[in-house]
């Protein structure tokens, strides 16, 4: 339950400063003299196109590994940990184990074998070829009995970068003095009488002596599970309620050490605006092979609109219709010829043409929506601003549609 980080900025930094091999040969004896006489800058090699390996001062990988080890060592900052690799490198904890060479059974060993400076030099060919064919090039320098330098891949130290940049060590999910931790039930009473219930009910169906670790949980989390309490009191048994459930039994996963990768809950599938005409396609596909979820669209990383099924969107229709609209959105149309003042039905070339303009239609605050029509000319997707389907979503009867 950390916050994402944008590393785009500090790698670019390092992308622009990479060497290229074979004046990162000659100059790797000077570098490693830095290291000891104090300086830390690591040295990137490249291969042409983008950054491949790193050396680095053999205190930064110990620091490195110590934390990543310290990580592991605890269920659930080993499950923010899994998280945090996946959302933001789409690297395994697994993966990272291997670059870093931390030992998991046995604590902190070298495991990688430990080569003289004029050694390292001739072999950094080599150890870049390994690691552009997915190999890990993970090599300890120095000309004495221990270490100064180590050559690791530069994705782990993607995450070395990240971690630095977004001060990880005050995100752990134990550090009460920085970042204070909750009780799952403390949460729950803050939440409101549904969440409440929920966790009462978690906690009556609980295998007996299991832990119950303490979660950090980040203030914008916090509004989410709030504004799904809300929701949830509002319609009881409706979607609110139930992902409001999921999120609680996810965390109570979480805080027994039983969350694994596989567990967690799986997000929306997500496109922003650019892509959206090149993935049309495979997205009506995946509706076609019996997807239900739907498919969010936005404007960097922040969803605006969303893409369901014409079924779904009759049953949300017909709820708005019920409802005679909220505040938050109308009474939701039909398209021509259903509804005479209804919008179009496009068919689907044209669709995918028009598509990133009616987004860009919602993001102005404009009530666009795309009808799109099948090879028979029936409704088969629409394109719609996610607060008009969200607002209905929660009055959906579950047993025949789900979101």
């Amino acid at each position: 339950m950390a916050e994402d980080v944008d590393t785009s900025t500090v790698v670019t930094e390092f992308e622009a400063e990479s060497w290229p091999l074979e004046a990162a040969a000659e100059s790797l004896a000077q570098v490693i003299d830095g290291f000891q006489n104090g300086d830390t800058r690591p040295l990137v090699i490249g291969d042409g196109d983008q950054p491949v390996l790193v050396v680095l001062a053999i205190a930064d990988l110990a620091d490195f590994r110590a934390r990543i080890a310290d990580l592991l060592a605890s269920p659930v900052d080993a499950g923010w940990l899994r998280y945090y690799l996946r959302s933001s490198f789409d690297m395994s904890s697994e993966k990272l184990i291997e670059l870093l060479g931390v030992d998991t059974d046995h604590g902190l060993s070298s495991l990688a074998s430990q080569v003289t400076v004029e050694q390292a030099a001739v072999l950094l060919p080599d150890h870049l070829r390994r690691t552009e064919a997915g190999g890990n090039p993970l090599m300890l320098i120095g000309d004495g009995m221990l270490a100064t330098a180590a050559l690791i891949a530069f994705p782990a130290f993607s995450v070395l970068l990240a971690m630095e940049e977004s001060k990880a060590e005050e995100h752990h999910v134990h550090d009460e003095d920085e970042k204070p931790t909750t009780p799952l039930e403390v949460l729950a009473e803050q939440l409101g009488p549904v969440s409440t219930q929920i966790v009462a009910q978690i906690n009556a169906g609980r295998e007996p002596g299991l832990p119950r670790y303490d979660l950090h949980f980040e203030d914008d989390l916090i509004e989410h599970l709030k504004d799904l309490e809300q929701r949830a009191q509002k319609a009881p048994g409706g979607g609110a309620h139930d992902e409001l459930g999921n999120l609680l039994h996810s965390f109570d996963q979480m805080r027994s050490g039983l969350l694994t990768e596989e567990d967690e809950p799986e997000e929306a599938p997500y496109v922003e605006v650019e892509d959206l005409a090149a993935a049309m396609p495979d997205m009506r596909d995946s509706f076609r092979d019996g997807a239900d979820d739907p498919y969010l669209v936005g404007f960097e990383g922040q969803p605006l609109a969303g893409l369901i099924s014409y079924d779904l969107y009759l049953e949300l229709q017909q709820i708005s219709v019920d409802m005679n609209g909220t505040d938050e959105a109308p009474v939701l149309p039909l398209p021509k010829p259903e509804w005479e003042s209804g919008p179009e039905l496009l068919p689907f070339d044209a669709a995918v043409e028009v598509c990133g303009a009616v987004c860009e239609d919602i993001k102005g605050g404009e009530g666009s929506m795309l009808f799109i029509a099948d090879e028979e000319g029936e409704p088969e997707l629409v394109l719609a601003p996610l607060v008009w389907l969200w607002a209905y979503v929660d009055y959906l009867d579950l047993e025949s549609a789900e979101i």
